[in-house]
């Protein structure tokens, strides 16, 4: 299943827009790179800062996509969802209390850096798989996510052996193929979320989602443990990383993730 939303999403035609903002400087929004962004990559929204330039405004205006202002994304609101969700990935705080924190919120936009805030690889502890964990859990709930130019680019790096090895970046990227999914399944970007299951100690936080011809179950492990996972039909999984095969029952990793289709 996951190889196939894999293919869909790197061959598709024409880009399937993704309820996501894409967040840059207005010097990277004129360079050569930046029309490829716009017309394959499937985000619907730009966020050009300070604004766009002649090229920039030319390409968003042939695309028709949607426009926001930086404004519109750093509100109070948002920063404190961006505050929370990092403690919860880093292992700060349980995911009982990260759903405490969150839940009254009325966020609108989510984001895990912006211009004025550490970059998300620094918040991370410069490992690029808690980076990506990150990426993931944002596009795991419900609600407008925003990615800049340097969280991308950062936690796609394959770093060097040591502290900073990813097991997971020389295999595959999985920002792409999420938000293709998030396009397909729009419960993901719009629906309520029942939380099934947030540990009150970091560990397991489980997110189902009802959709019109679906339902999907999400498993998310901010803890410092194995975790054992609920029966379940692992082909039927779309997405996963980090699943323990190795004793009796599938157990999920430390900044392991895993998306249920049923």
């Amino acid at each position: 299943m996951f190889a196939a939303v894999l293919l869909l999403a790197r061959f598709e035609d024409a880009p399937v827009r993704t309820p996501a903002i894409y967040r840059c400087p207005a010097a990277e929004a004129e360079s050569k790179f930046f029309e490829p962004l716009v017309t394959d990559d499937g985000y619907d929204t730009f966020c050009i800062e300070p604004k766009p330039g002649p090229s920039a405004k030319k390409i968003l205006a042939e695309s028709k996509v949607k426009q926001i202002l930086a404004a519109q994304i750093d509100t109070p609101a948002n920063l404190r969802w961006r505050n929370a969700t990092l403690d919860f990935v880093n292992g700060k705080i349980s995911p009982k209390a990260w759903l405490a924190k969150v839940k009254s919120l009325h966020e609108t936009v989510h984001f895990l850096s912006n211009p004025k805030t550490p970059k998300l690889r620094d918040v991370t502890g410069k490992k690029s798989y808690v980076a990506v964990f990150a990426e993931m859990t944002m596009l795991a709930v419900p609600g407008k996510a925003c990615l800049t130019a340097d969280d991308i680019g950062a936690t796609r790096y394959l770093p060097g052996p040591g502290a900073e090895e990813s097991w997971l970046l020389a295999m595959r990227d999985w920002l792409g193929p999420m938000l293709y999914y998030r396009a397909k399944e729009p419960s993901l970007v719009y629906g309520k979320p029942e939380y099934v299951r947030a540990d009150a100690k970091p560990g397991l936080l489980v997110i189902r989602q009802k959709g019109p011809k679906k339902t999907i179950t999400l498993f998310l492990n901010n803890g410092p443990s194995l975790l054992e996972l609920p029966p379940m039909d692992l082909d039927k999984t779309t997405m996963r990383l980090g699943i323990d095969m190795e004793g009796p029952k599938p157990r999920l990793s430390p900044y392991g993730f895993l998306m249920l289709e049923s």
